[in-house]
Formats: C-alpha cells, sequence, structure tokens
C-alpha cells in the first residue's frame, strides 16, 4: 500500500480499506432496524474516511454503498420472521400442555432458571398446534435443571413476546425476536414440569457435575455464590440484594461473563509465561514470550468459554482473543484493532443479528477506545525503575485503562442504562482483586476438582477465594453505606449527539497523536450532530402546547403531563417486582431520552404497586421538585425504599384532597376532585387522587387513579368539575369502576386506558369500552400514546398504528 495513504492526515490507527468496507457492512445490517441513523453513521463514515486517508488512497463511494446494501440484505434474509397471527387460545391466556424440547438451559439469579424450548407442540382441545420459533420458559426454584436435547411436557400459559411500546425505548420483544424466540411462557400452579430421559451428552454432564462439585465446595454465602458465578457462570445462587447492591456501585458488568472475564483469564495464560520462562530460560530463545503467552492462554480461554456457556458474549470474547492470538503468532503488528475487525466481521457474518447485541457493542467500542487512547494515557508516565515505582505505574497504568473503556463507553451507556457511575477508585481495587486474586483461585480450585485426590486442595483455593469476596462485598457494603458509590441519572442521548460525540472523539485522539491538522469539516460535522437535537428540544418546549403522555408500563400507570419552557409532571411510576422495576427499566428512559432527569414534581395517586413501585427510583435519581400523595404510602420492600429516596433528597410528601390546586405553570394547574376530607373509605383504589388538568381556564384531561365506585359516586356529587377532552380510565377500564354516569358527565373526546398486553385480568372490560364513548386508545393495542393540546386543538398519536 502506498505510505501516503495514511501519512498526510492521519487518524490514529489508520483503517486499512478492508476495515472501512467493514463498517459500511456493519451499518447497512443495523439499517435493517435503524434505516435512518445507520445511514446518517455511514455518511460520516464515508466523510470522515475521505478527509482523513491520504488523497491518492481514498475509496470510491460506491463501494460503500454496495458493501452497506449488501449488509442490509445479508440481514433481512438472516432474520427470524415473526408469526403473522397469535392463536386465540395464547390471546386469552389459556393454559395448554406444551410439549417440546429444551435448546438452552440458562440459569439466573435468586434461584431462577430460564429454558429455550425448540420443536413446540401445543395440544388445544385434542388438537395438536406446532408453533413456530422457539419459547422462552420462566421458573422459579426449580427442583430440576434439565439438559439441551432433553423433552418436556407441562402445562404452560404461552404468550407471544411483546415489547412495551415507548420510543426509544429497550426493545424487548427485538431482543427475543433476533435469537428466534417469539413465545414466553410459565408454569401453571402448581402442575408438574415432566422431563423426558436425559440424553447422553458427556460434556454436559462433566460440566454439570463439576458446577455441583463447586457449590458443594464454597460455603453459603453470597460470597460462594459469587465465586461460582465468576467461575462456572451459574448465578442462580445470587440474591437480588446482591445483584442491586453490584448495579447500584456501577459494577454489575463484573457479574455477566463477558470479554473482561476473558481478559482476566487470558491474563493468567500471560503469568504461566512469565513463570514458565523464569523456570527455563532457554526456552524463550525458541518461543518469544508474547507467543508462549499466547499458547499457555488458548487452553484456558477455551477452557472457561466452554465453562461458562450458554453465555454468548463469551463465545464471542473468545473469539475475540483467538484473532489477537493468531496475529501475535504470526508477529503482525496492529493486534488490537486489526483482531478486533477480525473477529467482529467474523461474529457478525456468522449471526448477523449480533450487531444489536448489547455484550458484543460494549465489547468493541470497550476495546475500540483503549486502542485509541490507552497509547496516549500510557505515554504519559514511564514503567521501570524500583518495584514501588512499578507497583505506582501499574496500578496508574489499571485505571487508564479502565478510563479509556469508560469514556468511550459514556455514551453507550447513557443511552442503554440512562445512568453515570463515577466510580473509578472503586473499580481500580475491585477489578484487580477480582481479576487478579479471586479468578485465578477459583479457577484453579475448579480445575482441583476434575480430580478425586485434588478436590481437597481445590476446595481449600475455592475457600480463599471466597474469602477475598467476602471482604470485597464487606468494602462494598461500608462504601455504599458512607454514600461514596453515586449513580447519577443523566439526559439519554438521541442517535445525532451518540454520532457527534463518536466523530469529535476521532477528532481529539487524532490531534493529540498525530503533528499535523486534522480537517475542521469533522469537529464541525461532530459539533454540530452533538447540539441540534438540544436546539430541537429547546424549540419543541417553547411552543405553546399541553401534552399528556400515557407511558407503556404494562398492567399499571405511568402518566407524563408536559407544559411549556421544559416543565414535567409525573403522575405514577408502573408498577414492577423484586428482580424488575418498571421505574427504572421503562419510566426513567422515557422520561430521560434528548431530555435530562428533571421533574417539576411526582404525584402518587395511591399505593398500589402497580402505580408506585416505580416511583422510589425516579425520586432516588432524578431532580424532583416535590411530592404529592392521596395521604397513604406502600408498605413493605416499595414503602422502604419510598420513604428512603425522599430522606435522601428531603422531599416531605404532601397530602391533597377536595378542592385544593397544584400550580404547574402560569397558566396551568390541577384541581384536586377527589379524596373529600369526610370521605370515609379506607381502600386505596377508593382513595386515589383524581385530578383535573386545566389549561388557560379549559379542561384537558381527568386523571383518575383507581378510584372505584365508592369514590365515583363522591365525584358526581359535582358533575360539572368532571368535564374534560380527555379521560383517563379509572382502575385500567375494570368493571368495579364501571358507571356509564361518569362518562356522560366528562364527555370526553378521547380515552386513554393503561392496561398492559394480554393482561391477566382481561381490562378493560368490554361493557366500559362500549359504554364510556369517545376514541379508545390502550397501551395494550397502541403503546405510549401522546395528546397534545396547541391552537390547533386536540391531536393525539400513538406508538402503534
Amino acid at each position: 500500500m502506498d505510505k501516503t495513504c495514511w501519512t498526510s492526515r492521519s487518524i490514529v490507527p489508520g483503517l486499512l480499506p478492508w476495515q472501512s468496507y467493514g463498517l459500511a457492512f456493519v451499518l447497512g445490517i443495523v439499517s435493517f432496524k435503524y434505516p435512518v441513523s445507520s445511514m446518517a453513521g455511514l455518511g460520516v463514515v464515508y466523510l470522515a474516511d475521505f478527509l482523513l486517508r491520504g488523497r491518492s488512497c481514498r475509496l470510491p463511494l460506491l463501494v460503500f454503498v454496495c458493501c452497506a446494501a449488501f449488509g442490509f440484505g445479508y440481514a433481512s434474509q438472516r432474520t427470524p420472521e415473526l408469526p403473522q397471527e397469535v392463536p386465540s387460545w395464547a390471546e386469552t391466556r389459556k393454559p395448554i400442555l406444551v410439549r417440546a424440547v429444551a435448546e438452552r438451559v440458562e440459569p439466573r439469579s435468586s434461584n431462577r432458571l430460564r429454558v429455550v424450548l425448540g420443536d413446540i407442540r401445543c395440544m388445544v382441545d385434542g388438537v395438536e398446534e406446532t408453533l413456530p420459533g422457539q419459547l422462552a420458559l420462566s421458573i422459579r426454584h426449580p427442583l430440576y435443571r434439565p439438559v439441551p436435547g432433553q423433552k418436556l411436557e407441562a402445562l404452560l400459559r404461552v404468550v407471544p413476546v411483546r415489547s412495551f411500546g415507548n420510543p426509544g425505548g429497550w426493545d424487548y420483544g427485538w431482543y427475543w425476536q433476533r435469537q428466534g424466540v417469539f413465545w414466553r411462557a410459565w408454569p401453571v400452579g402448581k402442575a408438574p414440569l415432566v422431563w423426558g430421559e436425559s440424553p447422553a451428552d458427556v460434556l454436559w454432564q462433566v460440566k454439570a457435575q463439576l458446577r455441583h462439585t463447586v457449590s458443594e465446595l464454597l460455603p453459603g454465602t453470597q460470597a460462594g455464590a459469587m465465586v461460582l458465578a465468576l467461575t462456572t457462570g451459574d448465578r442462580s445462587l445470587l440474591s437480588n440484594e446482591t445483584m442491586e447492591a453490584t448495579r447500584s456501585a456501577g459494577l454489575a458488568h463484573t457479574l455477566a461473563l463477558s470479554g473482561l472475564h476473558v481478559g482476566f483469564v487470558a491474563a493468567m495464560g500471560f503469568a504461566l509465561a512469565l513463570v514458565v520462562g523464569w523456570i527455563y530460560p532457554p526456552l524463550l530463545l525458541t518461543i518469544p514470550r508474547p507467543k508462549l503467552a499466547v499458547l499457555m492462554a488458548a487452553p484456558l480461554v477455551l477452557g472457561y468459554a466452554w465453562l461458562g456457556q450458554p453465555s454468548a458474549s463469551l463465545i464471542r470474547a473468545a473469539t475475540m482473543f483467538g484473532f489477537w492470538g493468531f496475529l501475535l503468532l504470526q508477529g503482525r503488528g496492529r493486534v488490537l484493532m486489526d483482531g478486533l475487525f477480525f473477529a467482529v466481521l467474523t461474529i457478525v457474518f456468522v449471526s448477523p443479528m449480533a450487531v444489536f447485541d448489547l455484550s458484543l457493542q460494549m465489547s468493541v467500542v470497550a476495546v475500540a477506545g483503549i486502542g485509541l487512547m490507552y497509547p496516549h494515557f500510557r505515554s504519559l508516565f514511564l514503567s521501570g525503575g524500583s518495584w514501588p515505582r512499578q507497583l505506582v505505574c501499574w496500578a496508574v497504568g489499571v485505571m487508564c485503562m479502565s478510563v479509556s473503556a469508560n469514556i468511550a463507553l459514556l455514551p453507550l451507556v447513557s443511552w442503554y442504562f440512562g445512568t453515570l457511575c463515577p466510580n473509578l477508585l472503586l473499580n481500580l481495587i475491585w477489578l484487580p482483586a477480582l481479576g487478579f486474586v479471586v479468578m485465578p483461585l477459583g479457577l484453579a480450585g475448579v480445575l482441583m476438582t476434575l480430580f478425586p485426590w485434588t478436590q481437597g486442595i481445590g476446595g481449600v483455593l475455592l475457600g480463599w477465594a471466597a474469602q477475598v469476596t467476602e471482604w470485597m462485598l464487606a468494602l462494598l457494603s461500608a462504601v455504599d453505606a458512607a454514600g461514596l458509590t453515586p449513580v447519577f441519572a443523566v439526559l439519554r442521548p438521541l442517535w445525532p449527539e451518540m454520532l457527534g460525540c463518536a466523530l469529535l472523539l476521532v477528532v481529539v485522539v487524532s490531534i493529540v497523536r498525530s503533528s499535523r491538522r486534522v480537517p475542521v469539516e469533522l469537529a464541525a460535522i461532530g459539533f454540530v450532530l452533538l447540539i441540534y437535537p438540544h436546539i430541537l428540544v429547546m424549540v419543541s418546549d417553547a411552543r405553546d402546547e399541553v401534552r399528556l403522555t400515557m407511558v407503556d408500563v404494562g398492567l399499571g400507570q405511568a402518566l407524563v403531563v408536559s407544559l411549556p419552557g421544559g416543565h414535567r409532571w409525573l403522575v405514577d411510576g408502573g408498577g414492577g417486582s423484586r428482580t424488575f422495576d418498571l421505574g427504572e427499566a421503562v419510566v426513567a428512559p422515557v422520561l430521560t431520552r434528548g431530555r435530562p432527569p428533571r421533574l417539576d414534581g411526582v404525584f402518587m395517586t395511591h399505593p398500589d404497586v402497580d402505580h408506585s413501585h416505580g416511583l422510589p427510583f425516579i425520586l432516588d435519581r432524578f431532580n424532583v421538585g416535590a411530592f404529592y400523595t392521596n395521604g397513604m404510602m406502600p408498605r413493605g420492600r416499595a414503602g422502604e425504599r419510598l420513604r428512603a429516596a425522599l430522606s435522601r433528597h428531603n422531599l416531605v410528601p404532601c397530602s391533597l384532597i377536595t378542592g385544593e390546586t397544584v400550580p404547574l405553570t402560569e397558566n396551568g394547574f390541577f384541581e384536586v376532585l377527589h379524596p373529600g376530607k369526610e370521605f370515609k373509605s379506607s381502600k386505596a383504589n377508593e382513595r386515589s387522587l383524581v385530578m383535573r388538568l386545566v389549561w388557560n381556564e379549559k379542561p384537558l384531561a381527568l386523571l383518575t387513579g383507581d378510584v372505584e365506585k365508592a369514590g365515583i359516586d363522591a365525584l358526581l356529587n359535582d358533575e360539572s368539575m368532571m368535564r374534560s377532552e380527555v379521560l383517563v380510565l379509572p382502575h385500567h377500564g375494570s368493571r368495579s369502576s364501571f358507571d356509564p354516569r361518569m362518562y356522560e358527565a366528562v364527555k370526553s373526546q378521547v380515552v386513554l386506558c393503561s392496561n398492559g398486553y394480554l393482561n391477566r385480568y382481561g381490562f378493560p372490560d368490554p361493557d366500559v369500552v362500549r359504554e364510556v364513548g369517545g376514541r379508545v386508545l390502550m397501551t395494550s393495542r397502541h403503546g405510549q400514546v401522546v395528546c397534545t393540546w396547541s391552537d390547533s386543538g386536540l391531536g393525539v398519536e400513538s406508538f402503534y398504528p
């Protein structure tokens, strides 16, 4: 290749032509799901390549377009197609007899098990039906762990996979569809799961026996459970509290086996190479230390990838290691970036849908960030000298590597999780202890358990690993109690911002690493992409409009009232469970999509879990101006979390009663219609806050919580106060809140119902839909619904048409 291709204007490290074309191919695959953003990305990649590559070596645009078109076509051919129709028995959640074959068995935290089933046959009224695709069966506290290939016969409740219908949110449906899983199921009551004869899979049996032996030798503590998870991938013994503690400290990624752990295992191989070279130096004359390290690490990485299956991220990380090792053995330069490209293109060609896998995205971005930034950080300090100096340089090197990866990951983490965990010092302690103490001891202990005469040694090593982990968990608990593990909610960037951030990062690295001028056009484009979405948000907030957004939170409720000037108020926060928080997973991402985590106020209409469970996360992570209730607070763990969040942020609940108003802006307010001071019901539903949104003296929407018949009777004492253009159906359209008198009093044009797809109660009741009048929009059918009032009147938009 002509040396001038990347010397006149250099991006560090320079991309070879096949790598630029590979990027176009990958963006073509992404365009199958996200056409606008991926094509904009393709344009930016081509422009950067055009401006930074030597004039005589610029690549033709047509080839870029052809590579992207090939990627799009390849993805369209390899994407599993969803079934066109949902069986009527699935829509009614009717339990059916299912016969299927286990294809993947995945242990989950809190003693849960997920089994992916194929060859699905359902017996419906004596007739056998075949379901297309695969089915994900969730089992709590399983009594038996099946083997892939084992047959199952069980009475299950089967429903189609579906996402929460909110723009910009995590697409659960797509997550499953790209894996070929179209259905989810749960056992019915205490009906037994009847497993057939276990297939003769010797390797699986060895793995299962190994996991069992290791779990028996480890102490029955959370430290032991963590060692089991790190060495075998089995997280079933980890409690929800431990998972929450690590997640809150920004350390959850250390418990999900990925490229990070493969890197630690590879480092053990490098350490073995050092020891072997020290014991027998002449060997290094035949096999240089880098090549010896690869040869020593290869069997360890392969064994770890086999033991940690069915983790796809481990297989991909092992593939990356394989390419890096191959390039090292060949004596090639540019090992890190070239190996990364080889591995990614191989992975994507074998499984194009892997492009959308979060673990692969994070691994690639982290490695690219290290490749781009770490050499510069490393040049700021020199190793060598006395052992204290070497130790300090090593610690600084670890921190710089972590900083490089975290800077590169920041846009991606902000987009997917909407959080920032600036706990670098904790990472400086946690990651080395995990990778260079716990995992070597744990994996050495696992290796010793393979043979009966060395199991005693294995037990000792596993015990030491658990003891170190116990100290780490104690440190985490102490640091958390001292408030030193802050986690901040942040604005979730839109795709132009992410593209602009990546482009500016490349520009900055190029300026730092190159003495030549970087084209100012790239910096200008990156800057425009970075600020353009904020300009759009500012223009939107300046409009004289009021919006009521019904967020799709399944069977629950979360409403967002947006007023001119960027003022936003949240009414309820959705539900959840001990292992799933809708406030964190759904409501917060909706609120922070392109906007900062800030609310003027939060209302909790009543303390039922489907309205209140998501609020503690919002109150704890967002800047909230005020908190209003009906005078009741949740009980149990949800109540504890809510009170703790209020206490941390000095928020005092304000109880509302009939006749009060809550100013929202200069021209807008909530009128409180219920509960009255003399209302005597003790039921939380009956005492729900009922409020009417008023703007410029015009009643816009009536928000009714879960109010039922007694509360509705109280409301009807003054029917004139109920008139509104939009009615949010009380209690998700339940029969217990059915009252034609209320519908007549409201006289709404549009009716909203937050009911959840295929909810188990059958909400909304057919009589409610028939009698309420007006256009009825449900989250189960339409996803998120936005009602907008402007000079042209009331407009309604929904996520699903």
